[in-house]
């Protein structure tokens, strides 16, 4: 049987080297997309064997987020070298010198967005939902982590999302009705026809691949352009929706009547898999929320408050066969129970 403090025997070929140099080759390991159980057992093991263990992956796991639109095959190969007689071997300089590469990349491919997020006239912090008064007397609330230009000039009410999500309820004065109200993203540009929508920026799921916007209709209607195709609009009205990119609008489906309950500081689930509702949850709380395959398809049904998302984690571990692993401040893993437990109240 093996303690908590020694590694799985198939992982002693990965951690070598003083605690920097093992964390920094757990990074590696699990940014790979390649990792096995036994991995995971043996990273369990390792983090808990020291508490300079914690502290060195504590550091480095707050750059995690830089391998993950990379390739695994790029992540592992480039990392991994062959030691005598075979062995996979990490050194600390291969693990420095691919999280500049990977850090700088990022920067190149998305640095004009991220600089624009990070100046925008309007932001808001994780967790945070802010609500603001428009020059015209419309109604803007930012989401989580969300970022927004506002530019009333020219004849126009024009807002640039720049990052995350805004709800938009437009006001109906005289004095404005003249004026078109947009709002633009990345994919193109949604034009407001008396009415309250979301708009959400949804992130690009790897390098060079395009974003996608979604807009979802409460009341009245919009119109969406795609940034590339002018004559390839769409319109989607009350209860409905739609997602675009910078060519295309999807198909117009009904609207999830629960979808905008972050306006009102709530998550509603019904019959949602636990592995959409984590990664759901996941923007409103700092760091990495991350759920293992075997608790991803539990249905949950329930209204959370977003606002203490680690109570939302308690009650769910309470209700469900699940257990809250807390590597570190910044990561957080979701993780089948050992025993089954009482079933959802």
């Amino acid at each position: 049987m093996l303690s908590a403090a020694t590694p799985h025997p198939d992982a002693a070929e990965y951690v070598t080297g003083d605690a920097l140099d093992q964390a920094l080759q757990w990074f590696v390991i699990l940014a790979s997309g390649e990792v096995t159980p036994a991995q995971r057992q043996a990273f369990a093991a390792w983090l808990g064997a020291n508490p300079a263990h914690a502290r060195q992956w504590e550091a480095v796991s707050r750059f995690q987020g830089m391998l993950q639109g990379m390739p695994p095959q790029a992540a592992s190969q480039a990392l991994r070298s062959r030691g005598a007689g075979g062995s996979v071997r990490t050194s600390r300089r291969q693990v420095l010198a691919l999280l500049l590469v990977a850090g700088a990349g990022a920067l190149c491919y998305d640095r004009r967005h991220a600089y624009l997020a990070l100046t925008a006239d309007q932001r808001s912090a994780v967790g945070e939902r802010r609500e603001l008064a428009l020059p015209d007397g419309s109604r803007l609330m930012l989401d989580s982590d969300s970022a927004v230009d506002i530019r009333f000039a020219d004849g126009l009410r024009r807002l640039v999302l720049r990052r995350g999500a805004i709800m938009v309820e437009t006001a109906h004065l005289a004095a404005w009705a003249e004026q078109p109200f947009y709002v633009d993203t990345a994919q193109g540009r949604v034009q407001a026809l008396g009415t309250r929508f979301v708009v959400r920026q949804e992130a690009s799921p790897g390098w060079r691949q395009a974003g996608r916007s979604r807009v979802e209709v409460m009341a009245g209607a919009v119109r969406i352009t795609p940034a590339r195709n002018a004559v390839g609009s769409a319109l989607v009205g009350q209860g409905q929706q739609a997602v675009f990119d910078d060519v295309t609008v999807g198909a117009v489906a009904a609207l999830d009547p629960n979808a905008q309950a972050w306006t009102q500081g709530m998550l509603i689930a019904r019959e949602r898999p636990l592995g959409d509702l984590l990664a759901e949850l996941g923007r409103y709380r700092p760091g990495l929320l991350q759920g293992d395959d075997a608790v991803a398809q539990i249905p949950v049904n329930g209204v959370f408050p977003l606002e203490d998302t680690d109570r939302v984690l308690a009650a769910l571990e309470h209700a469900f066969p699940i257990r809250i692993q807390r590597h570190t401040r910044y990561w957080t893993r979701v993780v089948a129970a050992a025993q089954k437990k009482s079933g959802q109240p």
